[in-house]
């Protein structure tokens, strides 16, 4: 029984890494990131998260991997340790693997601006290209503690992008300067 637990938390990290990968090989494989690539030369700024908190999510996940697998490994030199032990160290293994799959999407997820256009790039799906002209209405995004602009085409949200993430500013100037009508005497339309 022991082994089976540490079997199934092997299979289980093993499967999201697999998913993982794959989800990452196809968006780059698709023909919206081959037109993205050949555009990206006219990128002026890339709008992202902070790397240092990119960093945290990936140490946090290394060490939770590492107590995962100390934990399922554990029991072979120590046979009477305790089933629990091995389910702590399945669950520490999972967790681990999910923070570091965060933050690899952390990573990939991006606002890249162009002089017309942003490209929006959302973990590990291909990035969309948004013409600025199609932009119809930005709004203050408040969902939490940081403040944000939530830019909208019709009906469906085209990006989001909070204070905290590093070129926030120049994506606020650079929108300013290309659609003054998105803003009004107090902030957003």
């Amino acid at each position: 029984m022991d082994a089976l637990i540490s079997v199934i938390g092997i299979a289980a990290a093993v499967v999201m890494l697999l998913v993982a990968t794959a989800s990452a090989l196809l968006a780059r494989s698709s023909d919206i990131a081959a037109a993205w690539r050949g555009e990206r030369a006219t990128v002026l700024f890339v709008v992202s998260t902070q790397r240092w908190r990119r960093i945290m999510v990936r140490v946090c996940g290394g060490v939770m991997l590492l107590v995962g697998v100390m934990n399922l490994l554990a029991p072979i030199t120590r046979p009477e340790d305790s089933p629990a032990r091995r389910l702590v160290g399945m669950g520490a293994l999972l967790v681990g693997v999910s923070l570091l799959w965060l933050a690899h999407g952390m990573s990939r997820m991006r606002l890249e601006v162009a002089p017309q256009a942003v490209f929006v790039s959302r973990g590990f799906l291909p990035p969309i290209r948004i013409e600025l002209a199609d932009i119809t209405r930005l709004r203050p995004h408040a969902a939490h503690r940081y403040s944000g602009v939530l830019a909208k085409c019709e009906r469906r949200t085209a990006f989001t992008a909070t204070s905290a993430m590093t070129g926030y500013g120049q994506l606020l100037a650079h929108l300013k300067a290309e659609r003054p009508d998105l803003f009004g005497p107090g902030g957003f339309r």
